[in-house]
């Protein structure tokens, strides 16, 4: 039987391709400039939000609008209804909903604004992070025109991390010559086609095996997808952009992909890069049995 989740992201993908909203490009590129400002939401969250109300400026529950904002919901205001993490559904209401006599402040009239510089911490943790993903990184003397790439480890292979020996199953590759600017939105665009599956699993619990199921124009568009995605929410800027513009503004229609494994990698990588991850169990090579105490 299929669980609740995975029947979500059929339908997703289901109202993707059959009905065909978000194919035309124009309506696609639409859909990413609103997720990318609200970085503080989750990319599917962001997208359900855009699904019911597409010209959303500001949202918030009810408790965060009078707390934060000394605002209270109009008698009558329809709620947002998005996922909550560990439950079921959560109520947003958008900045029209609301009424107040507090001066709003920039965050709301400007919530798009982006400030300051590359944040290296998000830098530092995604890295801390790939070992985890059975990951390693691999800073290179590549050329000018290569960025950097990842491939699947032919050998068995492992690394030592925090006193722990993992399994490496994918070799990431980055130019060791770049900005971490550009490090950062290469890295993205790498883990944007591993965690959309175009290299496989080593387990489906992680993310699907698309291998076989995804064309090399889609594969390439996801991860450029990817990569905008968690750059642009990041306040970075990136070569992403113009590829996806190049391709929106030159075509009717976007490629056949799965907007589900886009916003899934896109979550994958922002979780990388706000906090430190759980090793996942399954790469940690198993000592032998110990010997019982005298």
């Amino acid at each position: 039987m299929e669980s609740p989740p995975d029947l979500d992201r059929k339908a997703l993908d289901e109202l993707f391709h059959e009905v065909g909203s978000y194919r035309n490009c124009n309506d696609f590129k639409e859909l990413y400039e609103f997720i990318k400002k609200f970085p503080k939401i989750a990319p599917y969250n962001a997208l359900l939000i855009h699904i019911q109300r597409p010209g959303s400026r500001y949202v918030a529950t009810v408790s965060k609008w009078k707390k934060d904002f000394g605002r209270s919901i109009k008698p009558g205001a329809r709620p947002i209804i998005i996922l909550k993490l560990f439950g079921p559904v959560q109520y947003l209401f958008e900045l029209s909903d609301t009424i107040g006599e507090t001066p709003l402040r920039d965050e709301i009239l400007n919530p798009f604004k982006v400030q300051g510089n590359f944040p290296r911490d998000l830098f530092e943790t995604l890295l801390a992070n790939l070992p985890r993903s059975g990951i390693s990184y691999h800073p290179s003397s590549c050329g000018t025109s290569l960025a950097g790439s990842i491939e699947q480890a032919i050998d068995v292979d492992t690394q030592i991390y925090e006193k722990k020996q993992l399994k490496v199953h994918f070799h990431l590759i980055v130019n060791n010559s770049h900005s971490n600017e550009e490090k950062f939105a290469t890295i993205t665009h790498e883990l944007g086609h591993l965690y959309c599956g175009h290299l496989g699993t080593p387990d489906k619990k992680w993310w699907p095996d698309r291998s076989k199921t995804t064309n090399l124009k889609a594969k390439e568009f996801e991860a450029e997808s990817v990569a905008w995605l968690v750059c642009e929410r990041a306040g970075i800027k990136n070569p992403s952009a113009q590829y996806l513009s190049g391709y929106l503004e030159n075509n009717q229609e976007i490629p056949d992909i799965s907007i589900e494994a886009v916003l899934k990698a896109t979550g994958m990588i922002e979780a990388m890069t706000m906090r430190k991850l759980p090793i996942k169990k399954e790469l940690i090579v198993q000592s032998g049995p110990r010997k019982p105490a005298a």
